[in-house]
């Protein structure tokens, strides 16, 4: 197991927690129906890939040590700090320049599947 991911991964989901809450008593009461979209978008996108942080931290217990499964961790987070922290800030503070981060955490997130899937793949099994 890698207790780092499966950390990160906990501690998003506490913040997916926080940022529901800020959603629903905060945002959707300030914010027209297009940028409530945009934060919750953001807020389901933290809290899958929150799990799939979780689910990589619990494969290197299977998988062992790989250098695979470390890169696809590490995007995934970069990719989810990129993703959905761009949204939460373009909503939060109507600073659209950030919207140029965003696809760049998209990548980073796509990426990050693709590499779990090669580490699942190449890394040995444990019987």
């Amino acid at each position: 197991m890698n207790r780092s991911f499966v950390a990160l991964g906990a501690i998003l989901g506490m913040l997916y927690v926080i940022m529901g809450a800020v959603s629903d008593h905060v945002v959707h009461a300030e914010v027209d129906a297009h940028l409530f979209r945009i934060f919750n978008i953001a807020l389901r996108f933290q809290i899958d890939h929150a799990l799939g942080l979780i689910a990589i931290g619990l494969s290197a217990a299977h998988i062992g040590r790989s250098r695979w499964l470390s890169a696809a961790g590490w995007l995934m987070f970069a990719g989810t700090a990129m993703f959905s922290g761009s949204l939460y800030l373009i909503v939060l503070t109507g600073f659209n320049g950030l919207a140029v981060i965003t696809p760049f955490g998209g990548s980073a997130l796509i990426l990050s599947w693709l590499l779990f899937v090669i580490a699942i793949v190449k890394g040995p099994a444990k019987a």
